[in-house]
């Protein structure tokens, strides 16, 4: 396996996040341009119910029988990380739909809730990005990563880039190209995985910090936006595409002032061992506690 890690199959969502005012986790996703909270996690803020999903589905039942399927429809089935830290499938919403489901449950918290998804939905991924540590942020970059190769890769597979190798081979043009500079400094995918000191089976975008990871969501989006744009329908040109702006992003950060990608440091933790870590820390939060804190 190529220590590339914008393989169009890879699976990675951000970590839920405490919501800020009631101690329970909403997540949230960022995809389309918008924010996504998960129904399930929203219901059980609003119920402190032991069965949110059971709640959800009766709720979604009394809904379809009141001719009210606006919300229902437009929820979609996204893949977030649970607790246990397996990706499963959820019903996820926008902040505009959540707003109307909230209406639906009758809680004492419908108005802070109603406050706080108004208040992150109108958030842009920068915004939110900002406001996070360190961790939490290379969390919710790599998550959006995922989801835009995958958007990438089923865009270029419509010039005829199929296999892994072709695949592989075009994410290689929008780090470099031949002898010139596209993102990077003349540096392949395996070079930059050498570089960092990472073996074969590990992925580079895995041990990037966060200002490397934005550098290559950026590459990533407008890459895709491109090739869609000019209805590019072959390897050598959709190639020659990504080239192109990962060339421009990199021209960007000098006229910036930035640090180029290749000379920023490389974390000590993979992301994997974030998500370790913030799941037994999670985890933790929701253990019950022997004695009682003294007041």
């Amino acid at each position: 396996m190529s220590s590339d890690t914008n393989d169009p199959g890879d699976e990675q969502a951000i970590l839920p996040f405490d919501d800020g005012s009631t101690g329970r986790l909403i997540r949230s996703q960022w995809h389309d341009g918008k924010w996504y909270f998960s129904v399930v996690d929203v219901v059980a803020v609003l119920t402190d119910s032991d069965t949110p999903r059971q709640y959800w589905g009766m709720l979604k039942k009394r809904l379809q029988d009141e001719g009210a399927r606006e919300p229902l429809t437009n929820c979609l089935p996204l893949k977030m990380r649970a607790l246990d830290g397996k990706m499963r499938q959820t019903d996820a919403a926008t902040a505009e739909t959540m707003l109307r489901i909230v209406q639906s449950v009758p809680s004492p918290k419908a108005e802070p809730i109603k406050q706080w998804l108004a208040w992150e939905g109108a958030k842009s991924l920068d915004e939110k990005a900002n406001e996070l540590p360190e961790h939490q942020k290379r969390l919710l970059l790599r998550g959006e990563i995922a989801e835009k190769n995958r958007d990438l890769a089923g865009t270029v597979a419509s010039a005829g880039v199929i296999t892994t190798r072709d695949f592989a081979i075009f994410q290689d043009f929008g780090y470099m190209r031949l002898c010139g500079i596209g993102l990077y400094n003349g540096e392949k995918a395996r070079d930059i995985g050498t570089r960092k000191g990472l073996a074969k089976s590990q992925r580079i975008l895995d041990y990037m910090g966060s200002e490397e990871l934005a550098a290559n969501w950026f590459r990533i989006t407008q890459a895709e936006a491109k090739i869609r744009r000019e209805a590019i329908d072959n390897k050598l040109d959709a190639n020659a595409a990504h080239f192109t702006v990962g060339k421009k992003v990199r021209d960007t950060i000098a006229d910036l002032g930035g640090t180029m990608p290749e000379e920023l440091p490389t974390p000590d933790q993979s992301i994997q061992q974030i998500e370790r870590a913030e799941q037994q820390r999670i985890a933790a939060e929701h253990q019950p506690r022997l004695f009682p804190t003294d007041k």
